[in-house]
């Protein structure tokens, strides 16, 4: 399983700058190992639109975690000559396969030890999750350097480790869970709805043990670099894309304060139209992850009283929830140019958790046909999603034909 997953992950980077959400991270990397600074004027990439403006400098807008993890790899790189920029670019390869991909890869080999805790016989762990690494757009999104992908990957690492923490008394596990939940939330930051919520499952079953201090001192440990960082550049610890005075500087995109997600709640007429278009409109959520049709049904299955993963299953289903609604009341732009909506990114592998119910899928009919019509068709959204996610809506509005043109472009 091991070596399949670096084999492909060897194979399924995009190691090009594709737009300014790469390149405002990559800009906050570059700073911090080339001028050890988190102003990032003298970087090529700061010509992003993403990005604010304070006190006569720029700085990325975006959460740092994410480009503090890329400047670990980049430090050591740049050290032996090789320089980020635009275009194709091995220190840009290197550092997507040595921080995003290395964080899908644990995510499935997490996935795997988390079906030990599960009804579902271990005969069908394996391919259960092949499912799980192929058959979702957290697999395309893997090959460009995205908090969401990060924070999809940590999510699905950190609920290994707390389903390994409920017979583990030792605090370890504890720890490995609370460092995860919150490596997710210091990604992307609405994931802290799922710190909260197994945090209070963490505290309803020790109360005041030490597994509490070790869960939320992890977490704690893990959002100080965000925090640190978001205080020294705005003086706030509100994130700086919903702060619109950031962005009021000539040339700026975003100096309607409407455009920026998570500053005003839209309407409620809008909102009920941008939640339907968001799960089944070009870009539409259900559409790039089919298996969303099915899968809630076993989870579902899971509510019910005296299943062993319930109280997991409402902090998923609530959080999931919460998260989506967030998105639907405070943003309106569709995720930009990126291979459905990006911002449910993160919530893939917690729903993908529910293929654990694949034994009862596949002795029912017609179940069973459907079930895996809708995998191979997720399998191959999949690998189309890997040869842009950031899909290009010049070539066509919708990012599944966008992707296929740019493959076509490629090789005539």
């Amino acid at each position: 399983m091991v070596l399949i997953l670096i084999l492909v992950s060897l194979v399924t980077v995009n190691p090009r700058i594709n737009g300014w959400n790469e390149a405002s991270r990559m800009a906050l990397t570059q700073s911090l190992v080339e001028s050890h600074s988190l102003i990032i004027d003298s970087s090529p990439f700061s010509s992003t639109g993403d990005k604010v403006y304070i006190d006569g400098h720029f700085y990325s807008d975006k959460p740092s975690t994410p480009s503090l993890l890329g400047a670990i790899v980049y430090w050591p790189l740049h050290q032996f000559g090789l320089k980020l920029d635009y275009g194709w670019n091995l220190a840009y390869y290197l550092i997507i396969l040595l921080t995003v991909k290395l964080f899908w890869v644990l995510s499935v080999l997490a996935f795997k030890g988390a079906l030990k805790y599960t009804p579902l016989e271990p005969t069908y762990h394996f391919i259960v999750t092949l499912i799980f690494a192929f058959a979702s757009i957290t697999f395309s999104w893997s090959a460009t350097f995205s908090n969401h992908s990060l924070a999809a990957s940590s999510l699905m690492i950190a609920l290994m480790f707390y389903l390994q923490s409920k017979t583990d008394e030792s605090g370890k596990t504890q720890l490995l869970s609370g460092l995860f939940f919150g490596v997710a939330t210091a990604m992307d930051i609405p994931m802290g709805i799922f710190l909260v919520g197994f945090g209070l499952l963490v505290f309803k079953r020790w109360v005041f043990n030490k597994q509490i201090l070790f869960f939320a001192g992890a977490a704690t440990l893990a959002l100080i670099p965000h925090f640190s960082i978001n205080y020294a550049v705005g003086g706030t610890f509100l994130p700086l894309q919903i702060i619109p005075e950031f962005f009021e500087f000539e040339g700026s995109t975003w100096s309607n304060a409407s455009a920026l997600s998570g500053v005003q709640a839209n309407p409620l007429g809008f909102t009920i139209q941008y939640a339907f278009l968001s799960l089944i409109g070009s870009k539409g959520f259900l559409w790039y992850n089919p298996l969303l049709l099915l899968l809630p049904i076993s989870m579902i299955k899971a509510f019910r009283p005296g299943h062993a993963l319930r109280n997991e299953t409402l902090v998923i289903f609530t959080g999931s929830v919460i998260v989506m609604l967030y998105y639907f009341f405070f943003s309106s732009n569709y995720g930009g140019w990126s291979y459905s909506i990006r911002w449910f990114l993160p919530l893939l592998p917690l729903a993908y958790f529910y293929l654990f119910d694949f034994g009862s899928i596949i002795r029912q009919q017609p179940q069973k046909p459907i079930f895996f019509m809708l995998v191979v068709m997720a399998i191959v959204i999949a690998l189309v999603g890997l040869i842009n996610p950031w899909s290009n809506a010049e070539l066509h509005t919708i990012p599944f034909w966008a992707n296929l043109k740019q493959l076509i472009a490629l090789f005539s």
